[in-house]
């Protein structure tokens, strides 16, 4: 059960399927800063803190929070996972207590990760995560993920 709770934290952000090819809306490799963003999926059109995306994901209209509850100020690092090519993400401390906060309060419910404004995917909460790391599964080839794993790096060390 342990082995379980853990594995389930590691990849709390698995994609699903609910990924979309991040790589056709934007350039990878570009050198300017990277812009990334969570939010939460709301559970349809009635919140008015929430807005509807232009694209259907999966034939699913989906309704994201208006704000991010992290953004790339909360990120402290980046680099690809060997074992299964997603991306790892480290949070700093005040990063790492708003997606414990976040992930506790939202189990079940899933989140939507934006990378320069275009989604890269809306993983399921599973657990809380009081690591401050997580996994990030997508549509992305080894060269795009390793990109934009470059770029949010090159981002964090110029804050």
């Amino acid at each position: 059960m342990e082995r379980k709770i853990v594995y389930l934290g590691l990849i709390v952000l698995c994609v699903l399927g609910f990924s979309l090819s991040y790589a056709d809306e934007a350039d990878l490799s570009s050198e300017d800063k990277v812009s990334v963003e969570f939010k939460i999926v709301c559970a349809g059109s009635g919140q008015i803190d929430c807005r509807k995306l232009p694209k259907r994901v999966n034939q699913e209209e989906l309704y994201v929070t208006n704000i991010p509850f992290l953004s790339i100020k909360d990120i402290v690092a980046a680099k690809i996972n060997q074992a299964s090519g997603a991306i790892d993400i480290q949070f700093n401390k005040e990063g790492t207590q708003k997606f414990n906060e976040i992930t506790s309060k939202n189990a079940g419910r899933r989140m939507a990760i934006f990378v320069d404004g275009n989604l890269l995917a809306t993983p399921k909460i599973y657990d809380p995560v009081i690591t401050g790391k997580t996994t990030v599964t997508s549509s992305l080839t080894d060269k795009e993920a390793q990109a934009l794993v470059d770029r949010i790096n090159k981002t964090t060390t110029k804050k």
